[in-house]
């Protein structure tokens, strides 16, 4: 079965954090507006503090950044979930104290004890890019910070600890209904980190993670079922179209080609060229580099639509030009015969 790359959810971009920070000084006695979408984004991790004062137009001033931050910590520490998540996002980006991922992992931590399922997600990134760094982020939810993060004083730090750590985080924010956290998971029982390996188990995750309407999760679904991977040793065509269709209605591209696929050849639905063409057409015209590899193979051979060996050629060039090496080769054959 193929492992979901999900990239990591990581923090909220800067420009993100900082709008956040802004709404939070504007609206005094009123609690900050959550970027849960932008933390729920699956964009790549801000690595990089931003500069100081650098909210676009230079409106938010140091000043305003460390009343915000205060304001969060005022509230964390009166136990608001919300403002511990907030409080930790500022942390980790350095705006009005200094960097602290140490902090940060701590007060997502709390967050995440209290319930707030986004922070849990988060912590487990966190934690994840200190265990590929050799970086102690501190304690987990329900973890004594006393005793460095462990409920065992002897307990180490061990990879296998962080990896049932991670699992642990990831199943809480799964329970609570977040997509991307049942889909890492799936990946861990996937490759049997922090969990015993269970392939049927990962696939129930992605399904899961589909049916909260995550694209990649509904794409990797399909593909197990189209093997026979997961809780079933035999392929199950049907299914996996009905799950590429979904994952092609929620926007992947990669998944239209594959629902196309199907459709072009009769796996698992009845058989309808013309479908399949108008969905290599969709993905090509979305740069999918093997939808237009896929369109330009039926104008070649005149099927669904009329025979054009000058369109199957450019496709196939367009396809080549987006990184297919099969395109280069089929572009490169049909040129010599013209």
């Amino acid at each position: 079965m193929p492992r979901l790359d999900m990239g990591s959810a990581g923090l909220p971009r800067a420009a993100v954090v900082l709008l956040m920070v802004a709404f939070a000084v504007a609206c005094t006695g009123t609690r900050a507006a959550s970027p849960r979408s932008a933390a729920s984004s699956g964009g790549a991790p801000n690595t990089e503090a931003p500069a100081t004062g650098a909210l676009p137009g230079g409106s938010l001033s140091l000043r305003e950044q460390e009343l915000a931050a205060s304001r969060f910590r005022r509230e964390c520490d009166a136990g608001e979930a919300l403002d511990c998540y907030n409080l930790a996002v500022v942390e980790a980006a350095g705006l009005g104290l200094p960097r602290d991922l140490a902090a940060a992992a701590g007060h997502f931590a709390k967050a995440c004890d209290a319930g707030d399922a986004p922070a849990c997600g988060e912590l487990e990134a966190l934690l994840g890019a200190g265990s590929a760094t050799g970086t102690n982020l501190g304690p987990g939810p329900g973890e004594d910070s006393a005793n460095g993060g462990s409920r065992d004083p002897g307990a180490d730090s061990s990879s296998g600890r962080d990896g049932r750590r991670v699992a642990e985080l990831l199943a809480r924010a799964c329970d609570a209904g977040e997509a991307s956290a049942c889909a890492r998971l799936g990946n861990l029982y996937l490759l049997g980190q922090g969990v015993a390996k269970d392939d049927a188990r990962a696939l129930a995750l992605y399904d899961m993670a589909c049916e909260r309407g995550l694209a990649p999760a509904c794409l990797v679904a399909a593909t197990a079922c189209a093997a026979g991977q997961g809780a079933s040793a035999a392929p199950d065509p049907g299914r996996a179209a009905a799950l590429y269709r979904r994952a092609c209605n929620l926007g992947s591209m990669p998944a239209c080609v594959r629902l196309g696929a199907a459709l072009d050849e009769g796996r698992g639905l009845p058989a309808d060229p013309a479908a399949a063409l108008a969905l290599y057409r969709r993905a090509c015209e979305r740069h999918d580099a093997e939808g237009c590899r896929r369109e330009g193979a039926l104008h070649e051979i005149g099927r669904a639509v009329s025979m054009d060996a000058a369109r199957a050629l450019a496709l196939y060039r367009q396809a080549c030009d987006l990184g297919d090496d099969r395109a280069c080769e089929e572009s490169a054959r049909l040129a010599s015969r013209h």
